[in-house]
């Protein structure tokens, strides 16, 4: 019997039951040789062997239960309860149901991705998830047509046997790790897959202490692009990837990203005049303004154009600055402008402003000047 793998799984205390229950059989093809690592040991599959179904790995259940500890015995509860298997460990109680794509861990509904199924007469169960809920870690590591997998720590003598790697790709997974412009690992940034499939379903993550993060995908037939963000001085950035190009599910990324420096981030200025000064025969595209950071940094003077996104100033280094606006035509007298932070407040010779986010990654600022 299979039990597909789950993309988050639990920790479980208290005694152990695993129950099985047996349906219908399911066909399945192999894909190459699957080796398999019980705490370093290689095991020997006398009768079924291990196989990949859509990024998922199905090892008979009697082998990998028995090598994990649990005790198992098998129930015929006839047709209304169907054949079962039981299994007994401290620390964990599993059931699953073939064709069903709901687990049980410790009494508690827990979905799959595939439901448990017969292979051969052989009953299968998926590794990970079984592995997981006992309280192991499982590494994936595939080279040509074999697949490795260890559950639990390697045997240090045994160079054979491969060790997790953040640098390897899984099936079904996009991991990676989120660093500073100077290499050091940044922890708590956003990061998320986008399904190009589905509108609207994108998975996200958080990276640890270490600066990695892990986002376990779903079994579509779709491909994902990576991004994220992070807070840098209290502005919103969008993180840089070193690859940014999108990846296949089964195939599974690595994604590394950096995080943006401060004075590497740039906002969005927005100019705007007010009704009364349109209707006098003022434009914006005469209005010179002059911003003054607050701290380090350069002044920044200059007339507002049209850009993409709208009328002002665009990469303008992020922070607070005081502006001052003139009316400049050319060959005319200057006229000072009263100015303000769009719709907020009393016109005045000048305003303080600093830039906050649009949305992630899009910092800007809006000011609005009257002629007299």
């Amino acid at each position: 019997m299979s039990i597909p793998t789950l993309p988050k799984y639990v920790r479980v205390a208290g005694s152990a039951l695993l129950f099985l229950a047996l349906g219908s059989h399911t066909a399945l093809s192999a894909g190459g040789a699957v080796n398999v690592y019980v705490h370093g040991e290689l095991l020997r599959f006398s009768e079924a062997q291990p196989v990949l179904k859509e990024g998922r790995t199905l090892v008979p259940f009697r082998k990998l239960f028995e090598s994990l500890g649990y005790t198992v015995q098998w129930i015929d509860a006839g047709d209304a309860g169907g054949r079962s298997a039981v299994g007994t460990k401290d620390g964990v109680t599993i059931e699953l149901t073939i064709d069903k794509n709901v687990a049980r861990v410790n009494g508690s509904d827990v979905r799959l991705d595939v439901p448990a199924q017969i292979i051969g007469g052989s009953t299968m169960v998926p590794l990970r998830f079984v592995s997981e809920n006992s309280g192991y870690d499982v590494a994936f590591v595939s080279s040509g047509n074999v697949s490795t997998i260890t559950v639990g720590a390697a045997r240090p003598s045994d160079p054979t046997v491969p060790t997790a790697s953040a640098d390897e790709a899984e099936p079904y997974v996009a991991k990676g790790r989120v660093v500073a412009a100077n290499g050091s690992p940044v922890e708590g940034a956003e990061v998320f897959a986008d399904n190009q499939l589905l509108y609207n379903s994108n998975l996200h993550a958080v990276t640890d202490a270490d600066g990695y993060y892990r986002i376990e995908l779903p079994l579509l037939a779709a491909t994902w692009n990576m991004g994220g963000s992070h807070l840098v001085d209290e502005f919103i950035v969008d993180l840089i990837p070193d690859v940014d190009r999108p990846f296949a599910g089964n195939t599974g990324a690595v994604r590394n990203f950096t995080v943006p420096e401060a004075e590497t981030i740039f906002g969005e200025l927005y100019l705007y005049m007010d009704l009364n000064s349109f209707a006098n025969g003022y434009t914006e595209d005469h209005v010179e303004l002059t911003l003054v950071p607050d701290g380090n940094g350069r002044t920044i003077a200059g007339f507002g154009f049209n850009f993409p996104g709208g009328f002002g100033m665009n990469d303008v280094p992020v922070g607070t600055y005081t502006a001052t606006a003139v009316y400049a035509p050319p060959g005319e007298e200057r006229i000072p402008l009263k100015i303000r932070k769009r719709n907020i407040g009393p016109y005045a010779d000048s305003v303080e402003f600093k830039f906050s986010p649009l949305v992630p990654g899009i910092q800007q600022a809006e000011l609005e000047v009257q002629a007299p």
